[in-house]
């Protein structure tokens, strides 16, 4: 359609910025050589962009589903440079062989267009067509800022009802930075597409029709208002298109040729207006209008073909490789811990659970009350704020010789989803629910720390053996094998001592301590 409008539906076919003003493509303006009928046909081929943005909010929206932003980066980048590049470099070379169209080409222009974004910066478009991929560009920026975290039903619902809600006072805003982010005259498009796929995949719901049924009263109008019926018939249909496949019932239509014709697209495009033109400033006068018209779009799709083939194709793989290994490298490159403090760490950890000697060091520094009921202060091994010093538990209070995944020993048994980091942490169980705890892995107590004791815990109870100090001079309060004690929810308590069957005082109705807690 785009195409169609170049070549025969614009009035006045020239080389935009870099063409002078009497120098037109077909000599003279093209309803003067074109039936009446025809070039009224073409003078809408513009609203192709309209389809393609939302054809982009479908496709982005379906590439980007389960893609991290950096794939979904590596992927953008692997689909437009390669062609854009090759597109780029052969049309400026036709320009500058061929002037007669072209006030001269501009290098340091040529250059600045390579990066796409030469209109944030005011350069000029190389070709004219080129205003499209910034604003696909500025889609990409926002799906991708979205898609930080995963691409899920949810943010994808949330996206298109708020960049719907910003387009209402950007659209008159008069702010070029607010606009050109916003971009409300195709904002419409791109979130109609996302939309349509959220049916596509999830099925239809009202919210989501709803959404799309807004769109549309705003694309309507968009981005010219007051349009003609034509206009808005074809954008009605654009979104009748796209409201057939989204709810599966062109799914049985063979689309083979679908993908050689979407391979195809984007390099046409790409090439097609001023080399196009070019043709036509030369040839005018040889061939009839109509005719080579015709022959110049078959020549641009062969061209078209040729750089997917030639460039697209062979590049593609070896680029996302690169990337993605370049890619790779920043994301290892991260802040880790070091490999020994890590390994002390669990070490330490293991001891401490298996009922071994919890860590050693003095009675722990007076700094009053934090979570887990263990003081903020600390000797040169005992805790750290929040009660985990260099050498003591491991990531999630697990050592190697402690507990295993969801909280089990390799002596222990737990009924009803015991604490997923172990119930030593701070003896909360997960979701309040009881744990049972038996065997080698909670009898009695060490001279250093007391371990679990063998009797039952329900509800939250505090549970430790028999021992002295435990983590850095704290001793979890004991209770003799068996006896059930403690009906807090879901908090341990601590004692001052390690005496068995000693309750620390302050028990509140919760588990929460009063003055006895430390």
């Amino acid at each position: 359609m785009v195409v169609f409008y170049h070549y025969i539906g614009v009035p006045n076919a020239k080389i935009g910025h870099q063409g002078r003003s009497e120098a037109l493509a077909w000599g003279t303006s093209a309803a003067n050589i074109f039936p009446h009928s025809l070039h009224q046909a073409a003078t809408f081929g513009w609203t192709g962009v309209e389809l393609f943005f939302m054809i982009s909010g479908f496709v982005i929206c379906m590439s980007g589903w389960g893609r991290r932003p950096a794939d979904f980066f590596v992927s953008r980048v692997v689909r437009l440079v390669p062609a854009y590049w090759t597109a780029t470099l052969l049309t400026a070379a036709v320009l500058m062989a061929f002037p007669k169209l072209t006030s001269g080409i501009n290098p340091s222009m040529v250059l600045t267009n390579f990066t796409m974004v030469q209109s944030a910066y005011g350069i000029a478009n190389l070709v004219p067509a080129y205003w499209t991929l910034f604003v696909e560009l500025t889609f990409y920026l926002l799906f991708g800022l979205v898609a930080i975290g995963g691409v899920t039903y949810r943010r994808m619902v949330t996206f298109c009802v708020l960049w719907s809600v910003a387009s209402i006072p950007a659209a008159n805003s008069h702010n070029p930075v607010l606009n050109m982010i916003i971009n409300p005259p195709y904002s419409p498009f791109f979130i109609a597409g996302i939309a349509f796929f959220l049916i596509y995949k999830f099925g239809s719901n009202l919210l989501l029709w709803a959404i799309v049924a807004y769109s549309w009263l705003i694309a309507v109008n968009q981005p010219h208002t007051s349009p003609p019926p034509q206009v808005v018939i074809l954008i009605s249909a654009f979104f009748v298109i796209m409201a057939v496949v989204a709810t599966h019932h062109l799914d049985r239509v063979s689309w083979r040729w679908l993908t050689v014709a979407g391979a195809l697209t984007y390099p046409l495009y790409l090439i097609h207006q001023d080399i196009g033109f070019t043709v036509f400033a030369y040839l005018r006068g040889s061939v009839p209008p109509l005719l080579l018209a015709v022959l110049t779009y078959l020549t641009m799709l062969a061209a078209a073909w040729v750089i997917h083939r030639a460039v697209e194709r062979p590049v593609a793989p070896l680029l996302k490789a690169r990337l993605s290994e370049a890619v790779s490298r920043v994301r290892l490159s991260g802040p880790r811990q070091p490999a020994a403090a890590a390994a002390g760490a669990a070490m330490a950890a293991g001891a401490a659970m298996a009922g071994g000697p919890a860590m050693a060091g003095g009675p722990a520094m007076a700094g009053g009350p934090v979570p887990n009921g263990h003081s903020a202060g600390a000797t040169a091994n005992g805790h750290g704020p929040n009660g985990y010093g260099p050498n003591g538990h491991g990531p999630n209070g697990h050592g190697p010789n402690g507990h295993g995944p969801n909280g089990r020993g390799p002596n222990t048994a737990v009924a009803n989803g015991a604490a997923p980091t172990g119930a030593a942490a701070s003896g909360r169980a997960a979701n309040d629910t009881a744990m049972d705890e038996s065997g080698a892995n909670g009898s009695g107590g060490g001279p250093d720390g007391g371990a679990h004791g063998s009797e039952p815990v329900r509800n939250g109870s505090a549970h430790g053996g028999a021992g002295g100090t435990g983590h850095a001079g704290r001793a979890h309060g004991g209770h003799p094998p068996g006896q059930r004690v403690g009906a807090g929810h879901g908090i341990a308590t601590h004692g001052a001592s390690g005496r068995p069957g000693a309750v620390p005082t302050g028990v509140g109705a919760n588990g929460s301590s009063g003055a006895g807690r430390d």
